[in-house]
C-alpha cells in the first residue's frame, strides 16, 4: 500500500479549477435556456423574481436577455456607503438626457450621510422622493415586470442586498412627426393626423377634449408583442354597458402578437363573417374627439396610427369630414351625392348586364341598337365582358396601390388607358362596358370609407353574376337580402341600420342631409343617452322644433 501511495503522489491528480466550473454551470443554464421553447421561457419569466445579491439579478438578465445588441447595463456606486448598483436600459429606446440625470442624482456625492436612511424600504422610499428626478418611478420585485417597463424605454435602477429594483420613466425613442393624414384627405378641417406612438395620439384627443372626465384605460395583449391598447372615452356620457363589453372583450385576447388595430378588430367585433366593418377606423383625432362627445369610445393602439370607435352604425361610413365644416347646403349636396355614387358603385354593372340580357325594353330602341352593334364580333357573353373588365381594373387599382405614391397613379391611368382601348381594338369587350366600368370606378372613389369601400367592390361580382341569370328580379332579391343582413348586423349591441331601422326620427337631421350646427340641440339617441342634451335648445329655431325630446324611456319612437 505504501508503494501505492508513493506512486500515486509522483502523477497528482490534477484539481478542477473554479471558475472552469462556474463557466460549465453558466454553459448547462445556457444549453438549458436553448432548449426551452418560447412558451416554456415566457413561463419561468413569470415565475422568476429578483434576487437579493446585485450580481444575480445582473446573471438573470443576461440569461433572459442574452448578449442582444443595446442592452446596456453600468454597475455604479451609490451613497456615501458605495453601495453596489447597476443601471439597466436599452439603447435607443430611452431619452439619455433623462438617463444622465438618474445617474447623476444617484452618484456618491449627491446624497448627505446624514440623511440617509438604512438600507430596506426606506432607502428606496427615500430614493423615489428625494433623489431620482423623473416624474414617475416606480418598485418592481417580479422580473416579467421589470422586462415590461425596461423594454418599453424606461429605466431600472438595482441595488445590492434589495431584491426590489427602481424603474424610472426615461421613453425617448423616436417617432414620426404629426402629419397630415394620407388616407382621409379633406379639403377644410384640422391637418393633424395620429401616428404610431399611443402617447401622442393621446395627447392629441387630450388638446382637443380639455376636461378631466376624458379617462383612458390601459390594456396590454399579446404574450410576446405586449401591445399597449388604450379604451379612450368620456366619463358620464359614454354608456358604462358598452364600456363593460368593451374591456371584457379586449381582457379576452388571447394571442401572441397585436401588431395593428386591424388585428384586434377582428378579435372584438360583433360579427366576423360579413364584409361591411363594424368598427370606424379613421387617424384624425377630430373624427375620434367628434365620436367621443357623441357617447362613443375610441380603442388606439400602439404602434398604428388608426384607432378604432365604437359603437357606430352604416351610415357613420358614408361621412366625410369636411361635411360638417362647409356651409349646410354644400355638405348636403356633397352628402347626397356620396349616396348616389355608392348606388351606382354597387349596382351599375349588374343592372347593365341584366337589363342587356333580359330588359330590352327599359331603354331607348336607338341606344340598345348602338349597343347590339358595338357586341358584333365579342366572342364574350355581356357578364364575361364585364367580369374581365372589372377584374382588369382591380387588378390595376391593387398594383396602383403598391407602387411608390411618386408612380402609383401615373402607372395606374395609364394601364387603364392602354388596356381598355387595347382590349376594344382587339374584340375583347366591347366600348359600352369600358364605359360602364369607367363609371363604377369613379363612383367608388367617391366611398369616404376604404374598408366600406372593399365591401362594395367584393359585392359588385356577386350582383354581376345575379343580373346576368336572373336579370333585374335576381337584383331586386339580391338587394333585399343585403337589407335583411345590415339589420341583423350590430355593433356592440347597437343596430348597424339605425337610425333607419329602427327608425329614430331625431337622428335623421345628421343623415342624407344635415341640419345647421345650432340645431344639433341632441346627442344620438343609442349613444348618447346619458346625456342626450348638449346644447341649449334655445339656439335651435322653430322649425326644428318638430323634433321634440322626451325623457329616455318615454321615447316612442
Amino acid at each position: 500500500m505504501k508503494f501505492i501511495k508513493q506512486l500515486s503522489r509522483l502523477f497528482p491528480r490534477k484539481k478542477q479549477d473554479s471558475s472552469k466550473k462556474s463557466k460549465d454551470r453558466k454553459t448547462d443554464k445556457g444549453s438549458r435556456m436553448d432548449r426551452l421553447d418560447i412558451s416554456q421561457l415566457r413561463d419561468l419569466t413569470v415565475k422568476e423574481k429578483l434576487k437579493t445579491k446585485l450580481q444575480d439579478n445582473l446573471s438573470l438578465v443576461q440569461q433572459y436577455q442574452g448578449n442582444s445588441l443595446g442592452l446596456k447595463i453600468r454597475e455604479i456606486r451609490i451613497g456615501p456607503d458605495n453601495i453596489k448598483a447597476a443601471v439597466i436600459f436599452i439603447d435607443g429606446m430611452v431619452d439619455s438626457v433623462s438617463v444622465d440625470e438618474l445617474l447623476s442624482s444617484v452618484f456618491i456625492s449627491s446624497m448627505k450621510s446624514k440623511e440617509l436612511p438604512p438600507l430596506g424600504d426606506p432607502f428606496l422610499k427615500y430614493l423615489q422622493e428625494k433623489v431620482i428626478p423623473s416624474t414617475m418611478v416606480e418598485e418592481v420585485t417580479e422580473l416579467n415586470e421589470f422586462f415590461d417597463r425596461v423594454l418599453i424605454g424606461d429605466t431600472a435602477l438595482v441595488i445590492d442586498g434589495l431584491d426590489t429594483a427602481l424603474v424610472a420613466e426615461t421613453k425617448g425613442w423616436k417617432t414620426r412627426a404629426i402629419d397630415e393624414s394620407d388616407a382621409e384627405i379633406s379639403i377644410r378641417g384640422p391637418r393633424e393626423a395620429f401616428v404610431e406612438s399611443i402617447n401622442d395620439n393621446l395627447s392629441l384627443l387630450r388638446r382637443r377634449i380639455r376636461v378631466p372626465q376624458l379617462w383612458v384605460e390601459k390594456f396590454t395583449v399579446g404574450s410576446l408583442t405586449r401591445t399597449q391598447v388604450a379604451l379612450v372615452y368620456i366619463k358620464g356620457l359614454a354608456g358604462e354597458e358598452i364600456l363593460k363589453e368593451l374591456r371584457s372583450r379586449i381582457e379576452k385576447v388571447d394571442t401572441d402578437s397585436i401588431l395593428d388595430s386591424g388585428q384586434l378588430e377582428e378579435f372584438i367585433e360583433d360579427t366576423p363573417f360579413t364584409l361591411f366593418p363594424l368598427t370606424l377606423r379613421t387617424e384624425r383625432p377630430d373624427r375620434i374627439s367628434a365620436a367621443l362627445l357623441e357617447g362613443q369610445a375610441a380603442i388606439i393602439v400602439d404602434g398604428t396610427p388608426f384607432a378604432l370607435t365604437v359603437p357606430i352604425t352604416l351610415f357613420t361610413h358614408l361621412q366625410a369630414p369636411e361635411d360638417h365644416f362647409e356651409r349646410v347646403p354644400v355638405g348636403s349636396f356633397i352628402r347626397v351625392l356620396r349616396f348616389a355614387a355608392i348606388v351606382l358603385a354597387l349596382f351599375l354593372p349588374g343592372v347593365y348586364v341584366a337589363v342587356v340580357n333580359f330588359h330590352h325594353e327599359l331603354i331607348p330602341t336607338d341606344l340598345f341598337l348602338r349597343i347590339a352593334s358595338n357586341r358584333e364580333g365579342i366572342p364574350f357573353p355581356i357578364v364575361v365582358e364585364m367580369l374581365i373588365m372589372e377584374t382588369v381594373f382591380e387588378l390595376l387599382r391593387e398594383s396602383g396601390v403598391r407602387l411608390p405614391a411618386a408612380i402609383g397613379p401615373a402607372v395606374s391611368i395609364v394601364g387603364a388607358l392602354v388596356l381598355g382601348d387595347a382590349a376594344i381594338r382587339a374584340g375583347i369587350v366591347s366600348p359600352p362596358v369600358v364605359v360602364v366600368v369607367a363609371l363604377t370606378a369613379i363612383a367608388s372613389f367617391a366611398v369616404p370609407n376604404f374598408a366600406l369601400g372593399l365591401a362594395i367592390r367584393i359585392l359588385r361580382f356577386g350582383f354581376i353574376l345575379i343580373g346576368s341569370v336572373f336579370g333585374l328580379f335576381g337584383i331586386q332579391f339580391g338587394f333585399l337580402l343585403l337589407i335583411v343582413h345590415l339589420c341583423s348586423l350590430r355593433s356592440f349591441g347597437i343596430p348597424y341600420m339605425s337610425p333607419l331601422a329602427p327608425l329614430i326620427p331625431r337622428d335623421l337631421k345628421d343623415f342624407m342631409f344635415r341640419i345647421w350646427q345650432w340645431g344639433f340641440v341632441y346627442r344620438p339617441k343609442l349613444t348618447g343617452f346619458r346625456e342626450p342634451i348638449r346644447k341649449s335648445p334655445r339656439q335651435a329655431r322653430s322649425f326644428f322644433k318638430l323634433f321634440p325630446h322626451r325623457e329616455e324611456g318615454q321615447d316612442e319612437d
